[in-house]
């Protein structure tokens, strides 16, 4: 394909793919990826890694608990195009009734059969999944970890024995396709450490009480203590935004928002103050849920819906409600994760 400037003149070829390329990105991203099949070349393109970190990141899924399911698994519900969230099934996952969801990670779930001692990684964008060789312990807690905009391979964390100020580990990583074992030490008391985690950029970051985060170093093997600018409460959430660290929880009627400018002296700043009332019109229960990895805008649960809200404009930006599946039970739900995905092949 050619493309003429306005004297008539043919473009050259690299200034005809950077124009396309302008073009593309701003597509929307059923469209986009619909496009891979027009030829090599834009395949190429579109699947190139330079490429997708210039797309916007989307909303995908949220997972939840709902307090009057009997068996307590969680549940998916996946974005519709309508900005609600519907209940959705894993039937392509053929252990999906054999097996539990035990973690989630940016779009990736975990999967654990008992009986078999197998886990199973589950991409449920395109629909694949995968069986790990089992590991050499029994594990006492198993967590994720998986950054697509760092690296498209991922990792199973396997905790196999609690030691006072410390833990012994098994770590599958899909580069080797092995397990291999390790002991931390986290230089404070295992009791400690709670189990709300995050994982960014090869750090698995842990909660721990009174005032911690532990970051463990999963490519080292080494553990960073950082000390948080107020004691932590149980709705504490941990996540990364613009590349830093941030940390937030409610604090009555309003939501504080840290963020770290030296990990390494453990220096905060408080970056935000909100309101309830911003975020609510009437008195209600709100709960952050995430940080967007990018912008300045914090993702909310509230009775039957989430909201983004936008942090400079100190305004909802989106809301999604529930769908007529779950709408009744949208009071009852706890959120456990909900991820991003600017990825929507290959993961």
């Amino acid at each position: 394909m050619e493309i003429y400037n306005p004297n008539g003149e043919v473009i050259s070829s690299n200034m005809c793919e950077d124009l396309l390329e302008e073009i593309l990105v701003r597509l929307p991203l059923k469209s986009l990826f619909r496009f891979k099949c027009v030829s090599k070349s834009w395949h190429g393109m579109i699947s190139d890694d330079h490429f997708r970190r210039r797309l916007p990141l989307v909303t995908s899924a949220v997972f939840y608990r709902g307090s009057s399911d009997q068996d307590g698994a969680p549940r998916y519900a996946f974005v519709s195009d309508d900005h609600h969230l519907e209940e959705c099934n894993l039937d392509f996952f053929p252990y999906h009734d054999k097996s539990t969801i035990i973690d989630s990670c940016n779009g990736l779930l975990l999967s654990y059969s008992s009986p078999s001692t197998a886990f199973y990684v589950v991409n449920p964008d395109v629909k694949r999944w995968v069986a790990l060789p089992k590991p050499l312990k029994k594990t006492h807690l198993s967590v994720l970890a998986f950054d697509p905009c760092d690296s498209p391979d991922y990792k199973v964390v396997c905790f196999t024995a609690w030691r006072a100020h410390g833990a012994e580990i098994e770590v599958f990583s899909s580069e080797t396709a092995k397990w291999t074992e390790h002991e931390l030490q986290w230089g404070i008391d295992t009791d400690a450490m709670s189990a709300t985690m995050h994982y960014f950029h090869g750090v698995l970051y842990v909660l721990a009480y009174p005032n911690h985060i532990v970051g463990i170093n999963l490519h080292k093997m080494h553990c960073r203590k950082i000390e948080l600018p107020e004691p932590t409460r149980r709705d504490g959430r941990i996540g990364h935004s613009g590349g830093r660290l941030h940390y937030s929880h409610n604090e009555g009627e309003e939501v504080k928002v840290w963020m770290v400018t030296d990990l390494d002296e453990s220096n905060w700043v408080l970056k935000d103050s909100i309101r309830v009332q911003e975020v609510v019109e009437r008195r209600s229960q709100i709960n952050l849920l995430a940080f967007h990895p990018e912008r300045e805008v914090l993702y909310f649960w509230m009775p039957g819906r989430l909201v983004s809200y936008d942090l400079k404009k100190k305004r909802i930006e989106e809301s999604w409600e529930f769908g007529t599946e779950i709408k009744d039970k949208a009071h009852l739900i706890q959120i456990w994760l909900f991820p991003f995905s600017c990825y929507l092949s290959d993961c």
